[in-house]
Protein backbone atom coordinates (compact mmCIF):
# COMPACT_ATOMS: atom_id res chain seq x y z
CA UNK A 1 0.00 0.00 0.00
CA UNK A 2 1.36 3.29 -1.25
CA UNK A 3 1.27 6.23 1.44
CA UNK A 4 0.96 10.34 0.01
CA UNK A 5 3.45 12.52 1.54
CA UNK A 6 1.54 13.90 3.73
CA UNK A 7 0.63 10.86 5.35
CA UNK A 8 4.25 10.44 5.76
CA UNK A 9 4.83 13.26 7.54
CA UNK A 10 2.47 12.81 9.50
CA UNK A 11 3.18 9.40 10.29
CA UNK A 12 7.08 10.07 10.66
CA UNK A 13 6.24 13.04 13.11
CA UNK A 14 3.75 11.06 15.70
CA UNK A 15 6.09 8.08 15.13
CA UNK A 16 9.56 8.67 16.47
CA UNK A 17 9.76 11.13 19.31
CA UNK A 18 12.63 13.24 18.49
CA UNK A 19 10.43 14.50 15.56
CA UNK A 20 7.88 15.95 18.13
CA UNK A 21 7.79 19.27 18.46
CA UNK A 22 8.85 19.91 15.12
CA UNK A 23 7.11 22.53 12.83
CA UNK A 24 6.55 20.67 9.89
CA UNK A 25 7.67 24.49 7.85
CA UNK A 26 10.92 23.73 9.36
CA UNK A 27 14.36 21.81 8.21
CA UNK A 28 16.07 19.83 10.66
CA UNK A 29 19.42 22.18 10.74
CA UNK A 30 16.71 25.05 11.71
CA UNK A 31 15.89 22.71 14.79
CA UNK A 32 19.41 22.20 15.41
CA UNK A 33 20.25 26.18 15.16
CA UNK A 34 17.28 26.80 17.33
CA UNK A 35 18.54 24.52 19.65
CA UNK A 36 21.84 25.85 19.53
CA UNK A 37 21.19 29.16 20.44
CA UNK A 38 18.65 27.78 23.13
CA UNK A 39 22.10 26.28 24.81
CA UNK A 40 23.93 29.36 23.93
CA UNK A 41 21.27 31.99 25.72
CA UNK A 42 21.20 29.06 28.71
CA UNK A 43 25.11 29.08 29.02
CA UNK A 44 25.37 32.77 29.31
CA UNK A 45 22.71 33.47 32.03
CA UNK A 46 24.31 30.45 33.90
CA UNK A 47 27.45 31.98 33.43
CA UNK A 48 26.19 35.40 34.60
CA UNK A 49 24.34 33.71 37.71
CA UNK A 50 28.39 32.18 38.53
CA UNK A 51 29.72 35.26 38.01
CA UNK A 52 27.89 37.06 40.36
CA UNK A 53 28.68 34.13 42.92
CA UNK A 54 32.01 34.19 42.15
CA UNK A 55 31.61 38.32 42.95
CA UNK A 56 29.86 37.78 46.18
CA UNK A 57 32.44 35.09 47.58
CA UNK A 58 35.68 37.20 46.77
CA UNK A 59 34.25 40.75 48.23
CA UNK A 60 32.63 38.74 51.31
CA UNK A 61 36.18 37.18 51.38
CA UNK A 62 38.02 40.29 51.67
CA UNK A 63 35.79 42.09 54.15
CA UNK A 64 35.95 38.75 56.61
CA UNK A 65 40.20 38.82 56.80
CA UNK A 66 39.35 42.87 57.57
CA UNK A 67 38.84 44.57 54.92
CA UNK A 68 41.64 44.06 52.93
CA UNK A 69 40.73 43.80 49.01
CA UNK A 70 44.43 44.98 48.08
CA UNK A 71 45.76 42.05 50.11
CA UNK A 72 43.64 40.03 47.56
CA UNK A 73 43.74 38.97 44.04
CA UNK A 74 42.91 36.42 41.13
CA UNK A 75 44.35 34.86 38.20
CA UNK A 76 43.16 32.34 36.00
CA UNK A 77 44.36 28.61 36.45
CA UNK A 78 44.22 28.56 32.06
CA UNK A 79 47.56 29.76 30.38
CA UNK A 80 48.35 31.47 33.25
CA UNK A 81 52.42 32.71 32.10
CA UNK A 82 54.41 34.39 34.56
CA UNK A 83 54.21 38.04 34.51
CA UNK A 84 50.48 38.12 33.11
CA UNK A 85 49.12 39.65 36.50
CA UNK A 86 45.58 39.78 38.54
CA UNK A 87 42.57 40.05 37.17
CA UNK A 88 39.05 40.44 37.95
CA UNK A 89 37.38 37.32 39.68
CA UNK A 90 34.97 37.18 36.93
CA UNK A 91 37.66 37.17 34.68
CA UNK A 92 39.96 35.15 36.25
CA UNK A 93 36.99 31.94 36.29
CA UNK A 94 36.83 29.30 33.70
CA UNK A 95 34.46 26.38 32.91
CA UNK A 96 36.56 23.29 33.32
CA UNK A 97 35.59 19.80 31.81
CA UNK A 98 34.75 18.38 35.72
CA UNK A 99 31.86 20.70 35.18
CA UNK A 100 33.11 23.40 38.07
CA UNK A 101 34.33 26.83 37.77
CA UNK A 102 37.84 27.35 38.58
CA UNK A 103 39.95 30.20 39.64
CA UNK A 104 43.22 30.70 41.15
CA UNK A 105 43.52 33.18 44.27
CA UNK A 106 46.37 34.84 45.49
CA UNK A 107 46.65 35.72 48.99
CA UNK A 108 49.79 38.74 49.85
CA UNK A 109 51.15 38.68 53.80
CA UNK A 110 52.88 41.18 54.28
CA UNK A 111 55.21 40.64 57.56
CA UNK A 112 57.24 43.71 58.71
CA UNK A 113 60.33 43.27 56.76
CA UNK A 114 59.41 40.43 54.58
CA UNK A 115 55.89 39.30 52.50
CA UNK A 116 54.66 36.21 51.35
CA UNK A 117 52.12 34.88 48.31
CA UNK A 118 49.58 32.38 48.88
CA UNK A 119 47.91 30.82 46.22
CA UNK A 120 44.89 28.69 46.30
CA UNK A 121 42.50 27.00 43.93
CA UNK A 122 38.91 27.63 44.69
CA UNK A 123 35.93 25.41 42.32
CA UNK A 124 32.69 25.46 42.58
CA UNK A 125 29.32 24.93 40.67
CA UNK A 126 25.85 25.89 40.97
CA UNK A 127 23.41 22.72 41.04
CA UNK A 128 19.68 23.31 40.69
CA UNK A 129 19.44 26.19 43.20
CA UNK A 130 22.50 25.59 45.50
CA UNK A 131 26.16 26.53 44.98
CA UNK A 132 28.53 23.86 45.69
CA UNK A 133 32.31 24.93 46.61
CA UNK A 134 34.81 22.62 46.66
CA UNK A 135 38.07 23.35 48.09
CA UNK A 136 41.22 21.72 48.08
CA UNK A 137 39.42 18.87 46.33
CA UNK A 138 37.59 17.18 49.08
CA UNK A 139 36.05 19.82 51.21
CA UNK A 140 32.21 20.78 50.00
CA UNK A 141 30.01 23.18 50.96
CA UNK A 142 26.52 23.73 49.61
CA UNK A 143 25.00 27.22 49.77
CA UNK A 144 21.65 27.89 48.67
CA UNK A 145 22.04 31.80 49.60
CA UNK A 146 25.38 33.41 49.38
CA UNK A 147 26.06 35.79 51.67
CA UNK A 148 28.55 36.57 54.07
CA UNK A 149 27.01 34.35 56.83
CA UNK A 150 26.51 31.91 54.65
CA UNK A 151 30.00 31.82 53.51
CA UNK A 152 31.53 32.33 56.64
CA UNK A 153 32.39 28.07 57.24
CA UNK A 154 34.05 28.17 53.98
CA UNK A 155 36.33 32.19 54.81
CA UNK A 156 37.01 30.04 58.13
CA UNK A 157 38.46 26.67 56.59
CA UNK A 158 40.88 29.01 53.89
CA UNK A 159 42.17 30.92 56.83
CA UNK A 160 42.68 27.92 58.93
CA UNK A 161 44.57 26.70 56.35
CA UNK A 162 46.77 29.48 55.68
CA UNK A 163 47.55 29.34 59.65
CA UNK A 164 48.52 25.79 58.92
CA UNK A 165 50.54 26.13 56.38
CA UNK A 166 52.77 28.57 58.26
Amino acid sequence: MAYDTASRRRWAATATPWRTNVSPNTTPYQNITKAYAIARENYAAYRSECALFAGTFSRGFADYLGGVRDAISYESLRGVREGDGPVDVQEAMHLDEDTYWHFGMMIRVAGEKTSDVVRMQVRFKKIERRFVINLFGHEDFEITEPNALTLEPVYELLVTSIRRHY
